[in-house]
């Protein structure tokens, strides 16, 4: 979106830019020019970044997210319009990767299943339908997979077999599928 941020080698998570969001979740909403450190975010694996709001997956596997929460694409069960500081990611655990979409958020477990929360205006939480939720979702019929990615209002899997999985909106072919009909189930 309009922010940056990164983990440093010293296990601290940096941000800096637009802030209007508490997307730099340093529990403000002043923007800032030079990087500013993420409160209480440490023991982190991996980040990803959404328009305005971001995910951490942590050592323990579990997820935190901060920034704006207009679709629920924090994930904590909240309504509240955004966060400035990390929150935990409601009843997951056991995760491996996460991705991070426009207003959306996805994440694959180690079990192998995949999981979404956020805006789901084009089917990129995978569930057959078009609610949002401010939850994670287990995405429909997902199960082996090795790695996701998210895009603006779609979502992708790779499974071990090697095949490729898309769902959500596809007005411009982006689900591979050699159609631009959208789809709110996972595609090959």
């Amino acid at each position: 979106g309009r922010h940056s941020l990164f983990l440093k080698g010293d296990d601290t998570f940096w941000a800096w830019g637009n802030n209007e969001s508490g997307q730099l979740g340093n529990g403000s909403t002043t923007i800032s020019y030079l990087p500013v450190r993420v409160s209480g975010l440490s023991g982190v694996s991996a980040i990803a970044g959404g328009i305005d709001h971001n995910i951490a997956l942590k050592d323990d596997s579990t997820v935190c997210s901060w920034g704006n929460n207009e679709y629920g694409q924090l994930g904590d069960g909240t309504s509240t319009p955004y966060s400035n500081i990390p929150v935990r990611v409601s009843g997951l655990s056991g995760v491996a990767a996460i991705a991070g979409g426009r207003y959306h958020s996805v994440a694959l477990k180690e079990d192998g299943t995949v999981w979404a929360w956020g805006s789901n205006n084009s089917g990129q939480l995978g569930i057959e339908s078009i609610r949002e939720s401010n939850m994670p979702v287990q995405v429909s019929g997902m199960r082996d997979v090795v790695a996701i990615a998210a895009g603006d209002s779609h979502s992708v899997a790779l499974k071990d077999d090697g095949s490729v999985w898309a769902w959500g909106n596809n007005d411009s072919g982006q689900l591979g599928n050699g159609s631009t009909i959208t789809s709110f189930s996972p595609v090959q």
